[in-house]
C-alpha cells in the first residue's frame, strides 16, 4: 500500500525500528523496519580475528572496507562489523571496551540507534514523505521536504497538559492532585483513591488520544509514581499508544552532575511509545525556544522529539556534527583518547587566556553605545577553519594563531566549520524575518533561539575533555582570534574618536561627543572589514550604570550593570533581580524601581526621580511591615549542594532537608529547596527558623525586618550611581516621610541593620 504521511516518532524495538506516521487522510499508522547496525574496527589483523571470534554470536557478518579516518583524513582499511540485532549493542560495547587495551580502535559503535537509522535512510522526525508498506513492514520511504526549510509546515499535534496542583515535592498519595487541560477544558483529578485515579487517567488518554502530552514534573514525579503504582498490580499503565511497547526500564532517580562550578540535577527521562511526552521542567530547549523551537530542532538534528527535548545543546550540535561526518564517509571515533599536547607553564600562560575583558569605570555614563560581534566564536571557527582535525596538522606548518602560534590546515575544510556554516546562515535568515515583523515572527524566534544555544555551546564543547569532537588547542585558538578581533575593534573605535569604556569577550561599550547612528554605522563597517567578523549595534543607551563588586566596592565587575536604551528597553546584568535565589517579591521591587528610573533620560533626570523612587520603595516596605505580602513571594530558593549526610554546618538549607526527610521526601544534589524565614527569628544565622516552601499555605507570618533588610539592599544596589552617601540618602527621605506623611514605614534599625 502507498500513502502520503508525516513521520511522528521512531524508536528501537527488538531487531529494528518502530515508526509512527500520521497519514494525510488523518489516520495513524504503526510500521516496523529492519536496521543493520554497522561499526568499524582498526588494528592488527590477528587481534581483529580474535575479536570476531569473541563477538561471533552477536554478529551477522563482517567485511573489509575502506573508510576515511577523522584525524588524518587518510582512507584506511577497516573491519566492518554488522550486528545481528541493534538490541545487542550494549552487550557488544561492554566487550569492545575490554579490547581497547589490545591496540584496537573502534568507530561508529556508540551512535544512537534511531538517529543512525534516520541518517542512513535520509528521514527525520516530522518529515513529509511518501511511504509504501506491506502488512506492518515499511518497504519504501521518500522524503518530500527539507529539515533546513524554515517555512516547512510544522505538525499540528493534539495536546494534553498535565501538572500537579500542589508543590511537586508532595507525592500524589499524600495530598497532591492532577490538573488536566485538553481542548481548552481544564479540570482536576484527586488522588484519594489511587486505583480510581489511574483508571480515570487511562480512560482519559484513550478518549482524547493526544499526540503530545505536556507535563510539569512529569519525568520526576507524575509518570514514575503512576507507573510504579501500576506495577504493583493496581491497574494498567495505558499511556503508550503502542499496543506492544518495548520493555520499559526501571525508573530510578535522576543524576547529579557538575557544570561550570555548579551542582545540577536532571530528572530521569520517561518517554512514551507511540505518543510524545515533553516535561517542561526537564527540557532546556522547551524553556528557551518553546514548542516550535524543539519541533524544528528535532527535524534538523534528526533526534526524536522526546530525546531532543531532554538533550543539552551540546548533544544537539554533536548530533549535527555526526551527521556531517557520516555524509563525508568519515569514521567517528569511540572513546576519544587524544590527550592534550604537553605545554610548559609559559606556553599555558600565553595560550590559555580565555576571552578579553576590559574592566569598566564604575558609575553613571550617559550616551553610550553597545556594539557586539555577531556569533563571534562560531564565525571564527568557520572563517579560520578551526576544527580538532585541522589544528596543528602535519601538512601546513605555518603558524597563524595569534600568540599561541598554532598552525591550521589549509588543504581540507574542517568538520566543525562545515557543520556550523549553514547553521549560522539559517539563524541570520530567521533573525532577519523576525526583525522584519513577519507574521510568523514568534515561530521564527523560537527557531533562532534553538540555533543560538547550539552555536553558544559549540565553542565550550570544543574545550570539553569528553566532547566527541573536542580539542583544547582548537579552543585556545578560537579565544586567541577572539582577543585579537576585540582589540582590533577597540583600536578602530579609538581611531574614529570614540572612548572605549568597557569590553567583554565579543562586545564593546563606547562613548564620545560624536555618537550618532551615522558615525556608528561607519565604525561598524570598518570593524567588520578589518576583522572579517560582522559586528552590529546592540543599542544606544540614554544612560548606563556600571556597578562595583559587592565584595570589594572599589573594584569594577565586568558583568554587573544596568542601563536604558533609546528604544525604552532596560538591560540588566548581574543584579539581584537576575539571581535565581532572590525572592520573587524583592525581584519585582527592584524591577519596579528600575522602571521608575527608566522614565529619566539624563543623569540629572535620574537624580530628580529619586524622591519618586524612594516613595515607591517605602510603599513596598510598608507592605512588608504590615504583613500584606504573600509569603509565597518571599521564598528564598537555594540549590542543594551535596547529600544531607555530607553537610557539616547547620544552614537553613539543611533545616529544610531534614524536615523534608522526616516526611519521607528525599532531595538530591542539584535540586532546589525553598524556605520562608519565620516571624521574630533571631539574627540570621545557621539556626534561623525557616518553613519549607513545600508546606506553605500562604498565611504564614514572616520576619518583616529581615525581608525589609533584603529589599533595601536590592534598592541600594541600583542607587550606587548616586554621587552622595547612600545611607545619607535613606536618612534624608526617612525624615521627610516622618514629617509630611501619615503612612510611614516604621522600621526598627537594630533589627534591619539599616540607618535611616
Amino acid at each position: 500500500m502507498k500513502a502520503r504521511a508525516r513521520l511522528l516518532d521512531l524508536y528501537a524495538d527488538g531487531d529494528g525500528l518502530v515508526l509512527w506516521f500520521r497519514l494525510d487522510s488523518g489516520g495513524l499508522l504503526r510500521l516496523t523496519d529492519t536496521f543493520r547496525y554497522r561499526f568499524y574496527a582498526d588494528g592488527p589483523k590477528q587481534v581483529l580475528r580474535g575479536l570476531v571470534q569473541k563477538l561471533g554470536r552477536y554478529l551477522r557478518g563482517t567485511a573489509w572496507v575502506r573508510r576515511r579516518e577523522f584525524w588524518s583524513g587518510a582512507v584506511i582499511p577497516v573491519l566492518e562489523c554488522t550486528l545481528s540485532s541493534p538490541e545487542r549493542l550494549p552487550a557488544v560495547q561492554r566487550l569492545l571496551a575490554e579490547e581497547i587495551t589490545r591496540g584496537l580502535t573502534f568507530y561508529n559503535c556508540d551512535l544512537a540507534v534511531p538517529q543512525y537509522y534516520a541518517w542512513g535512510k535520509g528521514v527525520f522526525p516530522f518529515c513529509r514523505c511518501d511511504i509504501e508498506w506491506e502488512g506492518t513492514a515499511l518497504k519504501e520511504v521518500a522524503v518530500l521536504d527539507s529539515p533546513w526549510d524554515p517555512d516547512a509546515p510544522l505538525p499540528d499535534l493534539k495536546r494534553l497538559r498535565m501538572e500537579l496542583t500542589e508543590h511537586p515535592h508532595i507525592p500524589l498519595d499524600r495530598g497532591n492532585a492532577l490538573r488536566i487541560e485538553s481542548e481548552g477544558v481544564s479540570f482536576e483529578l484527586t488522588a484519594s483513591d489511587l486505583e480510581d485515579l489511574l483508571d480515570q487517567l487511562n480512560r482519559l488518554v484513550a478518549r482524547e488520544d493526544p499526540d503530545l502530552i505536556l507535563t510539569t514534573q512529569g519525568d520526576a514525579r507524575i509518570f514514575p509514581f503512576l507507573w510504579k503504582w501500576a506495577r504493583q498490580g493496581r491497574g494498567p499503565f495505558a499511556f503508550d499508544r503502542d499496543p506492544t511497547p518495548p520493555p520499559r526500564k526501571q525508573v530510578g532517580q535522576g543524576r547529579s552532575y557538575f557544570s561550570y562550578g555548579r551542582v545540577l540535577y536532571q530528572s530521569t527521562a520517561f518517554p512514551l511509545f507511540g505518543r510524545l511526552h515533553v516535561d517542561e521542567d526537564n527540557s532546556f530547549f522547551y524553556r528557551e525556544a518553546g514548542l516550535a523551537g524543539i519541533l524544528f530542532l528535532s527535524r534538523l538534528t534528526r533526534i526524536p522529539l522526546q530525546a531532543l527535548a531532554r538533550s543539552s545543546p551540546g548533544t544537539a550540535v554533536t548530533a549535527m556534527q555526526i551527521q556531517r561526518a557520516l555524509e563525508k564517509d568519515l569514521l567517528i571515533p569511540w572513546k576519544k583518547g587524544r590527550p592534550e599536547s604537553f605545554k610548559s607553564a609559559w606556553d599555558l600562560l600565553v595560550a590559555d587566556k580565555g576571552g578579553l575583558v576590559l574592566q569598566p569605570p564604575t558609575g553613571l555614563w550617559e550616551r553610550v553605545a553597545e556594539i557586539d560581534f555577531v556569533s563571534m566564536y562560531p564565525t571564527i571557527m568557520v572563517r579560520h577553519n578551526i576544527s580538532p582535525e585541522t589544528i596543528l596538522c602535519r601538512c601546513c606548518p605555518e603558524p597563524v594563531v595569534p600568540e599561541a602560534g598554532y598552525n591550521i590546515c589549509r588543504k581540507r575544510k574542517g568538520l566543525i566549520p562545515e557543520t556550523l556554516e549553514p547553521i549560522l546562515a539559517l539563524r541570520r535568515e530567521l533573525k532577519s524575518r523576525k526583525k522584519a515583523g513577519h507574521p510568523e515572527k514568534d515561530r521564527y524566534d523560537g527557531m533562532q533561539k534553538a540555533l543560538k544555544w547550539m552555536l553558544v555551546t559549540c565553542f565550550g564543547y570544543m574545550g570539553y575533555k569528553n566532547a566527541r569532537f573536542g580539542r583544547i588547542e582548537a579552543h585556545e585558538a578560537i579565544t586567541a582570534f577572539g582577543r585579537e578581533k576585540l582589540l582590533a575593534a577597540k583600536e578602530t573605535a579609538e581611531e574614529e574618536g570614540f572612548q572605549v569604556l568597557h569590553g567583554l569577550t565579543d562586545s564593546l561599550w563606547i562613548t564620545g561627543p560624536h555618537l550618532t547612528e551615522e558615525n556608528l554605522g561607519r565604525l561598524l563597517d570598518r570593524i567588520t572589514f578589518r576583522t572579517g567578523i560582522p559586528i552590529s549595534l546592540e543599542g544606544i543607551y540614554h544612560w548606563v550604570v556600571f556597578l562595583p563588586s559587592k565584595v570589594s566596592p572599589g573594584r569594577p565587575v565586568a558583568n554587573r550593570y544596568f542601563g536604558l536604551f533609546q528604544d525604552g528597553s532596560v538591560k540588566i546584568r548581574g543584579i539581584d533581580c537576575c539571581r535565581s535565589d532572590t525572592p520573587p517579591f524583592i525581584r519585582e521591587v527592584q524591577k519596579d524601581l528600575l522602571l521608575t528610573l527608566a522614565e529619566a533620560r539624563t543623569g540629572k533626570d535620574l537624580e530628580e526621580r529619586i524622591p519618586l523612587l524612594m516613595d515607591r520603595l517605602c510603599s513596598h516596605l510598608e507592605a512588608l511591615q504590615e504583613g500584606r505580602v504573600d509569603p509565597c513571594l518571599l521564598v528564598i530558593r537555594k540549590r542543594v549542594g551535596r547529600p544531607l549526610d555530607d553537610y557539616h554546618a547547620h544552614t537553613p538549607t539543611v533545616s529544610v532537608l531534614e524536615e523534608l526527610e522526616a516526611k519521607g521526601i528525599t532531595l538530591f544534589p542539584g535540586q532546589r529547596v525553598g524556605f520562608l524565614i519565620k516571624e521574630h527569628s533571631e539574627p540570621f544565622n545557621s539556626r534561623t527558623p525557616v518553613i519549607p516552601e513545600t508546606f506553605l499555605q500562604g498565611n504564614e507570618a514572616y520576619d518583616a525586618a529581615k525581608y525589609i533588610d533584603l529589599t533595601v539592599r536590592a534598592a541600594k544596589e541600583i542607587l550606587s550611581f548616586y554621587r552622595n552617601e547612600i545611607n545619607e540618602l535613606f536618612t534624608k527621605y526617612h525624615v521627610k516621610y516622618n514629617i509630611k506623611q501619615k503612612n510611614i514605614v516604621k522600621i526598627d534599625s537594630k533589627k534591619s541593620n539599616l540607618i535611616f
